[in-house]
């Protein structure tokens, strides 16, 4: 047995404000759209968005870490890692994770930085930590926390990002422990950049945004090009069979599964494609719609919640970033 990385605890936090479709459907129909079988396919009911200006996702992290600290009584002095994952970063400089660091007063002892892989930032973030873990010994603590306001900046004619996106934030406290089957086993990845232009956020460019003093509001806002995403979920089926496989472990012996909570009809797709049993996968987009990089962690938060997994059980983790990227993490729970 070796030392890895075990996950003690995980929260969340969303805004109190809570939009259900019924809003959309009007706001979308006085446009001339329909969006009604839209946001069936994406099984979306309801989703929080702030409405509070000096809300942003630094902010939302810090609720969402305060809470994993007091759950998992881990002062914050005790960590070695802070690692801050969202695709709508308040700051460039300094870190949200150094800003998130000074909230918490954290000891010095601590290495901070911002990981942005979109949507699949928070399992690319525990995929570097755990690795880190097993090979540096003197990481005992690490606090992920992955925060994203994608709704703050859709455009209000994008139907596809203003009607799904809702705002969250989640926190995961990680642990090395020594002498351990449990906690991470493997990852697989695939990318395919050919969609890189179809997601834009800044639409124009940063330079632009900041540059251009006549640039429009929607150009500063997400471009949403309609494109393909049926490779990207094929992968996932790829992914995890070849991840089982190297493990020498099979479909049956997965607990549960927390994919992108992207589309309901999606997380339907790659469970068709494994011939497995749905009720393994967890989906929590009726309630907080998309979150981006919380995606999948609010589903495992959920299931953490109902009490749905044991000591031993094996899940499946698995999400997709812009451009296209994708992720799949194998984890002893």
């Amino acid at each position: 047995m070796q030392n890895n990385c075990l996950i003690m605890g995980v929260a969340y936090y969303h805004p109190e404000h809570k939009v259900d479709n019924e809003y959309f459907i009007e706001h979308f129909k006085e446009l001339g759209t329909d969006i009604s079988g839209l946001l069936q396919a994406t099984g979306r009911h309801n989703r929080y968005i702030s409405e509070n200006p000096n809300e942003t996702m630094l902010t939302m992290g810090y609720n969402a870490a305060k809470d994993v600290l007091e759950k998992t009584h881990v002062k914050a002095s005790q960590l070695n890692m802070l690692v801050f994952s969202s695709g709508t970063p308040e700051y460039i400089a300094p870190s949200n994770a150094l800003k998130l660091h000074s909230l918490l007063s954290a000891g010095q002892k601590c290495m901070v930085y911002d990981l942005n892989a979109n949507c699949a930032g928070m399992l690319v973030a525990l995929e570097q930590i755990a690795r880190t873990m097993r090979n540096n010994p003197n990481v005992k603590y690490a606090l992920l926390v992955g925060s994203d306001q994608l709704n703050r900046y859709s455009r209000y004619t994008e139907a596809i990002s203003y009607s799904n996106f809702g705002d969250s934030a989640c926190a995961v406290m990680l642990e090395n422990v020594f002498n351990t089957e449990r906690g991470f086993i493997d990852s697989d990845v695939y990318t395919n950049s050919s969609n890189h232009d179809k997601i834009l956020l800044p639409a124009k460019g940063m330079t632009r945004v900041i540059h251009d003093k006549n640039l429009k509001t929607e150009d500063k806002l997400v471009k949403w090009t309609n494109f393909d995403l049926d490779g990207a979920f094929y992968s996932a089926k790829i992914s995890i069979e070849d991840t089982l496989f190297r493990n020498e472990l099979t479909t049956s012996n997965i607990k549960k599964y927390f994919l992108s909570q992207f589309a309901q009809k999606n997380i339907e797709y790659v469970c068709e494609q494994l011939h497995e049993d749905i009720h393994k996968f967890t989906f929590v987009g009726d309630e907080f719609g998309y979150t981006g990089t919380t995606s999948p962690f609010l589903a495992f938060a959920r299931a953490v919640e109902e009490n749905e997994l044991s000591i031993g059980d094996y899940i499946v983790f698995w999400t997709v970033g812009a451009g296209t990227t994708c992720i799949c993490l194998l984890y002893q729970y």
